[in-house]
């Protein structure tokens, strides 16, 4: 069991294509782009590339435009949880564009390198490995020519910058370890398998382990309202989010289409897409900043083989937990609901929940970083979380000074004027003494 209590990074070894130098080039500019993208306020401290390698031509390609090189984190511009630069750099747009290039030049032994300021969530990581696995088996890329490679370990980021993935990864990996998905109940036993063994109960515990149970429910056992909407659904996949007070959230259908989309479009199945309009809908119709926390609401679905992308999206969104309708669950549903077609979802789950570079997964994973070297990204995004604290509490205080006071107290300049204590706490204008200057001193008199 040391691989639960052994930080993931450590297998993430494998050998990148090309000049090393470029990709340290890179790596650190991915870190200098989220440093610029999180002191402007578009997104968090977090960047990625990707690039087509050709080792036979010494040519590098960036999957991009001059205007729009490399993503970053769009978790508070776009109220969903799981939007992190490595997702959006693996946007639809891009992946068509990956597609079409490789679709023309399918003889020419190009590889693709996913650059990232820091190490991939299981969301994200299902996005690379669906990825990886529709283009290794469309013939267009070949079996370990997919790499990713990362600056900043799940340790760092926590520790310089306050954003901690390894919990939810760490469901994937006891998935794993355990055999879940090996066993009769699947998902459906993981809640119990967890708090079984002694290791992941005590990671739950102490908040190291997230999880969303995932039971089994008859139709008599959930709303009328939600039944009503079951037996509307038929044979497809359908995902139903309930707020706690019984309202509708949202309701999710499988939304794919080949003709359409000219890609697999995961993010299109049906309990992804109930996620992405329940936070949308808090967003856009209730103007909740954290759109994505659903504070304790329920997911039902008839979809019995759930995905890996499905279940890790899910876990960013406070749910309170996942209910199967076996009444409605049938093999045609969880082949509709297949995130990859015609690859059962326990395959992608298994990639995904895998250690880096082993057998199961398509994904080269390497850590190009330093473990003692925090990124200039996550430093400045310590400082400006430190900064709106330290705002915070001024304002806290002129609060308590002025009930003190019955009024908000003043102070004078030495010319003899006076202001009230709030337009220097709150200023943001700064002193003439901050342009390096000294006074300068009266020539004695001789």
């Amino acid at each position: 069991m040391t691989r639960l209590t052994t930080p993931r990074y450590q297998t993430a070894n494998a050998t990148l294509p090309g000049n090393k130098l470029v990709w340290d080039t890179l790596l650190n500019q991915s870190d200098l782009f989220a440093y610029n993208t999180a002191n402007d306020g578009k997104g968090g401290p977090f960047g990625a590339q990707l690039w087509l390698v050709n080792e036979d031509q010494n040519k590098y390609i960036l999957v991009g435009t001059a205007q729009e090189a490399e993503d970053s984190n769009a978790v508070v511009s776009k109220g969903r949880a799981s939007a992190h630069a490595e997702a959006e750099n693996l946007s639809p747009q891009k992946r068509g564009e990956l597609i079409n290039f490789l679709k023309d030049h399918s003889l020419e032994n190009w590889k693709i390198v996913q650059v990232s300021s820091g190490e991939s969530c299981p969301s994200c990581r299902t996005k690379q490995v669906l990825l990886a696995d529709e283009l290794i088996e469309a013939g267009f890329l070949g079996e370990k020519d997919f790499h990713v490679v990362f600056k900043a370990t799940y340790d760092q980021t926590k520790r310089d910058a306050d954003f901690n993935d390894a919990p939810y990864d760490q469901t994937f990996r006891a998935i794993s370890e355990l055999g879940v998905l090996n066993s009769t109940d699947k998902l459906l036993g993981l809640e119990n398998t967890l708090k079984e063994n002694d290791i992941t109960s005590s990671q739950i515990q102490s908040g190291e382990l997230v999880y969303n149970a995932v039971d089994l429910v008859e139709s008599t056992d959930i709303p009328e309202q939600v039944n009503n909407l079951f037996k509307q659904a038929g044979e497809q996949p359908v995902a139903i989010i309930v707020r706690p007070n019984g309202d509708i959230m949202s309701i999710g259908l499988d939304e794919r289409d080949p003709s359409i989309d000219g890609i697999n479009a995961p993010e299109k199945t049906a309990i992804v897409s109930a996620l992405y309009k329940a936070a949308a809908k808090q967003r856009d119709e209730e103007g909740k900043f954290e759109a994505w926390n659903l504070e304790g609401a329920r997911l039902y679905t008839n979809i019995s083989d759930i995905g890996p992308m499905a279940y890790s999206e899910a876990l960013w969104y406070n749910l309170s937990d996942m209910k199967i309708v076996e009444d409605y669950t049938s093999t045609l549903v969880d082949a509709l609901n297949q995130e990859l077609p015609g690859t059962e979802n326990a395959v992608i789950f298994e990639q995904v929940a895998a250690d880096y570079n082993t057998g199961s997964s398509p994904l080269q994973v390497i850590f190009n970083g330093d473990p003692e070297e925090a990124s200039v990204a996550h430093l400045l995004w310590k400082a400006k979380m430190a900064m709106e604290g330290l705002k915070n509490r001024q304002t806290e205080r002129l609060s308590e000074l002025t009930q003190q006071n019955n009024g908000m107290p003043t102070f004078q300049y030495i010319d003899g004027t006076t202001a009230p204590l709030s337009d220097l706490i709150l200023s943001s204008q700064e002193s003439s003494h901050y342009d390096g200057k000294q006074a300068e001193l009266i020539p004695t008199q001789s």
